[in-house]
C-alpha cells in the first residue's frame, strides 16, 4: 500500500467522526505533487478535467479506470537548460493521482482527450444487472 492509499484510508476513517469540510484545508497538502482536477457528474456520467500543462507527448500519460477509481500517472518535463529555477509552482517530473469516483464506472466506455494543457476523461456509470429493474414472471399453478 503506497503512502497516498494509506492517507486516503486515514481520511475515510476520520470522516466518520468529522464533517467533510474539515478536509478542505488539507486538500493542497495531500495533492502537492499531483495535477489539479475538477470532477463533474450528470446522471450516469462523470467528466473529469485534469490540468497537465507542458505535456509534450500524450504517451507520457497513463490513465486507468476500474471500479470506483480513476488513476492518472505520467511525467512532465519543464526544465530549461542554462537557466536556474528560482520559483516553482507548476507540476513537473513524475506524478500520480488516484481519484475516488462516486460510483463504479464501465471500463469499456471511456473517452480521453488532451487539448490545451487539459486532459478530459469521460466516464459512464456501471449499472450491474442486479441494479436493473427486471420483471418477474409469475406462474399460474391452479
Amino acid at each position: 500500500m503506497n503512502k497516498f492509499s494509506q492517507l486516503q484510508q486515514w481520511k475515510k476513517s476520520l470522516t466518520k467522526f468529522m464533517d467533510e469540510d474539515f478536509w478542505v484545508d488539507f486538500q493542497d497538502m495531500m495533492y502537492e505533487n499531483s495535477p489539479k482536477l475538477n470532477l463533474y457528474e450528470s446522471g450516469n456520467e462523470l467528466f473529469c478535467l485534469i490540468a497537465l500543462p507542458g505535456l509534450k507527448e500524450i504517451s507520457q500519460i497513463d490513465v486507468y479506470a476500474y471500479q470506483r477509481v480513476l488513476e492518472v500517472k505520467g511525467q512532465i518535463n519543464l526544465r530549461f537548460p542554462h537557466y536556474r529555477l528560482v520559483q516553482e509552482e507548476l507540476l513537473h517530473g513524475k506524478f500520480e493521482r488516484t481519484i475516488e469516483l462516486p460510483y463504479p464506472v464501465r471500463d469499456d466506455k471511456i473517452e480521453a482527450t488532451y487539448q490545451s494543457g487539459i486532459l478530459y476523461v469521460h466516464l459512464h456509470r456501471l449499472i450491474s444487472p442486479s441494479e436493473e429493474k427486471k420483471r418477474v414472471n409469475i406462474q399460474q399453478l391452479d
